[in-house]
């Protein structure tokens, strides 16, 4: 993975689409989580991109100099993968509703997107499955990996399984030990981990990757949390040598017209230099959580300041919480655009402090020392 840690921002959520060009820019967004099922109905205009125009696909959705993430499971939809009882493919919600598609399909697919990571295909086990019917899918999993390698092996793109089981150290072992083929592979880079959800106990999401980890020990995989990508989250997988991470949440709160409130990033080295270096452990995290404002707010002169006095964002530099608070009552799109810049914004300051962080080897003292302003 070139940069770590990598935000892969599922850019489709909110108001993201009603920003300009320029206005994206300023974002200063460096990735884009490509939803294969957007894109199914649309192989014939893409196979025309390819072979008639000199417009290339990042290009055409306005994502260029960005690195496309392409993915089957989409948290965006309620219910994006199906299972079938077709060994060569799955059920996959597209604009024109769930129809089933092959893995060869999702492979052609990719090719024309040409995305710097894909993750294979994967069958998405329902809430209910017994555990004969989660391994059968872990072998389609597999299957569909094994395919997804040896089909694209001569381009350039960078492959992930998938490993699905919730936080069943059981069935996490199941479906990393049928995939434990890969690591053969050169276009092999690693795993996105799904299950990890946000409101899950932080023990057992600690028991569930410490199971996965030690199962690679030794090799030079990288890891993808799949998800919201809150912020405690961000701090947990950190520290637990995950890189990438799905990140809507930014998105997900300006949608439902809510600020995230984070505490000042900056920390005296003497301030640090008091914490462990350690692994974050799971009970650290417990009561712990990022603060937010609800829109609108009262309409009171007291609240005739920027969202966050401290932050250089252009929504901060430029309007005020009331102003803001106006728009949303008047249902203005721009509100939204303005919470989504604000909110991507403290994201992007945290991508960057935790870079900072892994860089001078203080990561976990940095991360125990935020932790202790919330």
């Amino acid at each position: 993975m070139k940069k770590s840690p990598l935000f892969i921002y599922t850019t489709r959520m909110g108001a993201y689409y009603h920003l300009t060009p320029f206005n994206q820019q300023s974002l200063n967004l460096d990735t884009c989580l490509i939803s294969a099922g957007d894109f199914f109905h649309m192989e014939n205009t893409l196979n025309k991109l390819q072979s008639e125009t000199n417009i290339s696909f990042r290009q055409y959705i306005n994502q260029e100099n960005k690195t496309l993430y392409m993915t089957s499971i989409d948290s965006y939809k309620i219910k994006c993968v199906e299972g079938q009882s077709n060994q060569d493919g799955v059920k996959i919600a597209q604009l024109e509703g769930i129809k089933p598609i092959t893995n060869q399909q999702y492979n052609k697919l990719a090719r024309l997107i040409n995305p710097e990571i894909l993750v294979s295909l994967t069958e998405q086990p329902g809430m209910d499955a017994g555990q004969k019917s989660m391994k059968r899918s872990y072998q389609k999993s597999s299957k569909f990996l094994k395919e997804s390698l040896d089909e694209l092996k001569d381009t350039q793109i960078s492959i992930y399984g998938a490993i699905q089981g919730g936080l069943d150290t059981d069935l996490k072992i199941i479906a990393a030990e049928e995939q434990k083929f890969a690591i053969d592979y050169p276009n092999f880079r690693g795993f996105t981990l799904y299950g990890f959800n946000k409101g899950s106990s932080w023990q057992d999401k600690e028991d569930a990757l410490s199971v996965l980890q030690s199962i690679y020990d030794g090799y030079n995989l990288s890891y993808i949390l799949a998800g919201y990508g809150d912020i405690l989250s961000i701090l947990w997988g950190m520290s637990w040598g995950i890189e990438g991470f799905e990140v809507e949440e930014p998105f997900r709160f300006a949608q439902d017209l809510k600020v995230i409130l984070i505490p000042n990033f900056d920390a005296k080295d003497s301030d640090i230099e008091q914490f462990s270096g350690d692994k974050i452990n799971f009970y650290e995290l417990e009561g712990k959580k990022i603060n937010y404002i609800n829109f609108p707010i009262n309409s009171d002169v007291k609240e005739n300041v920027p969202l966050n006095p401290d932050c250089q964002c252009f929504a901060c530099k430029n309007h005020t919480k009331l102003y803001i608070s106006h728009l949303v009552e008047c249902k203005e799109m721009n509100a939204q655009v303005l919470l989504t810049i604000h909110n991507t914004h403290q994201y992007q300051k945290l991508q960057q402090k935790l870079q900072e962080m892994q860089n001078q080897k203080q990561l976990n003292q940095w991360i125990r020392w935020f932790l202790q302003q919330l």
